[in-house]
């Protein structure tokens, strides 16, 4: 979408009047016991600051389905971006490898090239950034191998995670905010490995 498009008038009315819509999800399913005040609080500050209609419909991805109906979800938006999780090209595809010595390494925007992902990282920090990335239907494979460095994986909200990294003399941490439910997920991301001496985190904004 250009930055052009964005600045309509039609543009902005129609992202406040799903803003609200998506706000008072929120607050329904936060009234219901489906969200505690932190994920509450996390979700409407994301609300608030969303710069798209997809952005926003992302926030509502796990709650009940008559929660995202009332906010309008499955409705046809006139600027809303392309879905995401339909990247089928990277399905099946030669793993990618990425290395980390001494140093930082950091892949931001639409980096993935592959849904099967090996990091190692010895004495430096790694950073994996999936937010902005086109996934594949499906689990995307992460594989850490982390040595007297860290290696931190961020994710957006809605998209689910399975961590199974195990740790020697090591932080392994999967943030409380990270959505853990894969059942009936379009695309989640399963985190596994092996660090020492290090730490290894995964986060959700």
């Amino acid at each position: 979408m250009s930055e052009l498009m964005k600045q309509t008038p039609e543009y902005r009315d129609d992202l406040e009047v799903r803003r609200q819509a998506v706000m008072d999800s929120l607050t329904e399913a936060f009234a219901q016991g489906y969200l505690d005040m932190d994920s509450y609080e996390l979700r409407a500050d994301k609300a608030s600051a969303a710069t798209l209609p997809a952005l926003l419909d992302e926030l509502l991805l796990d709650l009940p389905p008559a929660l995202q109906k009332s906010a309008g979800m499955g409705q046809s938006v006139q600027y809303n971006s392309a879905p995401r999780y339909t990247n089928t090209a990277l399905s099946g595809t030669q793993r990618m490898n990425t290395a980390c010595v001494m140093g930082d390494k950091h892949f931001a925007g639409n980096w993935l090239q592959s849904d099967k992902v090996t990091s190692f990282t010895l004495m430096g920090s790694t950073k994996l950034d999936l937010t902005a990335v086109d996934l594949p239907p499906g689990p995307t494979s992460i594989e850490i191998y982390t040595l007297m460095g860290d290696t931190q994986i961020t994710v957006p909200s809605s998209l689910p995670v399975r961590f199974n990294v195990t740790g020697i003399m090591a932080d392994t941490r999967l943030d409380k905010q990270v959505n853990q439910q894969i059942r009936g997920a379009a695309a989640w991301v399963e985190v596994s490995g092996f660090v020492m001496m290090g730490e290894v985190r995964v986060k959700s904004v």
